[in-house]
């Protein structure tokens, strides 16, 4: 503050109305609003334009090496938010206080136009408190300001603007901190369907059936039959079903790896399912490309997890097994071997329970060892006028030797075998490697299935009896190891005597080596037909529908309410900075009579107080008059 003696002097230089600043200061300063006005509205636009942004896309997926490195560096990616969130706030605070300099200037001008300035202590310190976004009152001055009500709420709004301040770097760090969320998907595409009656379609499927004898498929990594080096892959899918159907203890791996199908796993066994998808069998991806995030690369290669799950067609069958002390099964001496270590193993199907029985695998004789632990095998079925709908297989196993006690004769039926709709997901979260299962697809109706044509499933069983006879060797049949090993591990039964435990590990091995041989089966006949055929008529596919979801880091707007309402803060912040300004360039159209920065320190040694001392004995209040006395150059 000046001396009083030169008040006088001081009031009579002030009085006069300052002229306008020159031409080519006010374009500085014209422009400086302008850049002020600018930089002001980006900083409202741009966190509701990313905003709305993310939202209206459902989340924005990072580039996948921004991904790697989020997920790779999570503390430093924290940093980063932290120190743009702290910039946003000081450039937030920056702009304000460059409005309030601009107001206080506007009201200089205002008052050096009036013979009694509107100007008053309290205003200017509030200003000075606004600029600096800081409480310049005193403890013992806190009486005076309670007096007041339209003081009280300046420091109601100061206070007010230090939480919105406070707040910025909080709402700037949850809109753009990078996150891991879920986006979806429909996914489309088809497949064989066995259960189609067109003519036309019916007459292809029989063309091309699965032959018995084994060879590769012309230009691919396939056999043509179902045994031989699907072997591994037939006893891992009993295996699977064994467990999974048993339900045993936990902590033990019910997955079943099909090396033959590419090495897709399943979680017990595939029920028939031939699955499709980026995670089925190579080369077997029938799904669309419209619209599915797994045929863009870019999409595909930033995913961390996902699963899909499609409606696809399966085999439904029910397996029951029961000891019996005779058997179908037929065992002769080999032609011209004067020996005894090979058989002849065959059979007959002769009616069972007053029904006559038709033979499936059309007189084979199957050379076997004759072993201390041998295992023969034959299959018949049920007239179709019997069951049309619902064909019933009978599967006759005889254990020889050592196996005569251990297996005896035993004779399962296979009812309810029949195409079936799963739902087929797959899981992958890393770092456990991603899995199949299957499940009934609740929705449809059983009654709405249909049986598919028997040329398929006699083929199933044609193919699980050159299971049961390549897997017979010297020392013992696979099979029948495959199902005590799984009993003595997990269930504690004895590999030596008959149990009704064992009997129950038939049935579920059964069941899982003939939903596999179904699977090949599917793939066989999708590979294409032979080089004299055509391709399968339209009538022959059926459509599938599905759906995928999967997880990506980048932006996404989880909770709207609560990330929008971080956000107002700031944007009040910046809303209120460009009011300023708009109210500064109508107060004072442009002229820019004064340049003084009410706020700064040389500044407020020009402040005059100009009247009101008198009546409290020389002491300033906060209701006095003031008038800036001179003009402070910097330099």
């Amino acid at each position: 503050m000046v001396s009083t003696a030169e008040q006088h002097d001081l009031e009579t230089d002030t009085s006069q109305a300052k002229p306008p600043a020159s031409a080519n200061e006010r374009n500085w300063r014209f422009f400086g609003d302008v850049a002020l006005i600018i930089c002001i509205v980006l900083m409202l636009i741009w966190p509701w334009t990313f905003f709305i942004a993310v939202k209206e896309a459902n989340g924005i997926q990072m580039s996948n090496k921004l991904s790697d490195y989020v997920g790779q560096h999570p503390h430093q990616v924290a940093t980063i938010v932290t120190l743009i969130g702290t910039v946003n706030r000081l450039i937030a605070t920056i702009l304000f206080g460059q409005a309030v300099v601009r107001l206080g200037q506007e009201l200089i001008a205002r008052d050096s136009q009036l013979e009694s300035p509107k100007s008053t202590v309290f205003g200017i310190s509030a200003l000075l408190a606004f600029r600096h976004m800081t409480l310049v009152w005193g403890v013992n001055q806190w009486r005076n300001l309670c007096r007041r009500r339209s003081r009280l709420a300046v420091v109601a709004l100061l206070l007010a603007s230090l939480v919105a301040l406070a707040l910025i770097p909080s709402g700037t760090a949850n809109l753009i901190t990078p996150v891991e969320f879920n986006k979806a998907a429909e996914l489309r595409g088809a497949e064989l369907d066995f259960t189609a009656d067109d003519p036309s379609c019916k007459a292809w499927f029989y063309r091309n059936q699965v032959s018995n004898d084994c060879g590769w498929k012309p230009n691919t990594n396939f056999t043509t039959c179902l045994g031989e080096s699907q072997m591994v892959d037939v006893l891992d899918s009993g295996r699977g079903n064994m467990l999974s159907t048993m339900e045993p203890e936990a902590g033990i791996d019910t997955t079943s790896s099909l090396s033959q199908l590419g090495g897709i796993r399943f979680l017990g066994s595939a029920k028939g399912v031939l699955p499709t998808g980026p995670d089925g069998v190579p080369a077997f991806d029938s799904l669309d490309t419209q619209g599915n995030p797994f045929k863009n690369p870019v999409v595909r290669d930033g995913m961390v997890s996902y699963n899909y799950t499609l409606a696809q067609q399966g085999l439904e069958s029910i397996v029951n097994c029961s000891y019996n002390d005779t058997s179908s099964i037929l065992s002769d001496a080999f032609p011209d071997l004067n020996s005894t270590i090979l058989i002849v193993s065959s059979g007959k199907c002769e009616a069972a329970e007053g029904q006559p029985l038709l033979e499936v695998l059309q007189d084979a004789r199957y050379p076997t060892l004759n072993t201390n632990n041998t295992m023969t095998y034959w299959a018949c079925k049920r007239s179709a006028s019997q069951e049309p709908n619902n064909p019933t297989y009978i599967v006759y196993l005889q254990g020889r030797g050592n196996y005569a006690k251990s297996i005896g004769n035993v004779t399962c039926t296979v009812s309810a075998i029949r195409a079936r709709d799963f739902d087929v997901t797959y899981q992958f979260v890393p770092p456990v490697p991603g899995f199949f299962t299957s499940q009934v697809t609740s929705h449809v109706e059983e009654a709405s299935q249909r049986p598919t044509y028997d040329s398929f499933t006699d083929g199933l069983f044609i193919g699980l009896g050159r299971i049961f006879w390549e897997g017979q060797n010297w020392d013992s049949n696979l099979v029948a190891e495959a199902v005590f090993s799984s009993g003595v591990k997990n269930f504690n039964t004895s590999p030596h005597e008959k149990s009704d435990r064992s009997l129950k590990l038939f049935e579920a091995m059964i069941q899982g080596m003939i939903q596999y041989q179904a699977t090949y089966s599917r793939l066989i006949y999708s590979l294409g037909p032979d080089l004299n055929d055509s391709h399968p008529p339209p009538a022959c596919f059926r459509a599938i529908n599905g759906t995928a979801s999967y997880s990506v880091r980048g932006w996404f707007i989880d909770n709207l309410g609560a990330q929008a309402g971080l956000l107002i803060p700031m944007f009040l912040i910046n809303l209120t900075s460009l009011s300023l300004i708009f109210a500064c360039c109508i107060m004072g159209q442009f002229r820019y009579t004064s340049n003084i920065d009410v706020t700064d320190s040389m500044s407020l040694m020009s402040v005059l107080v100009v009247d009101g001392r008198e009546e409290t004995d020389g002491k300033i209040e906060w209701n006095h008059k003031v008038r800036y006395g001179i003009e402070c150059r910097r330099g």
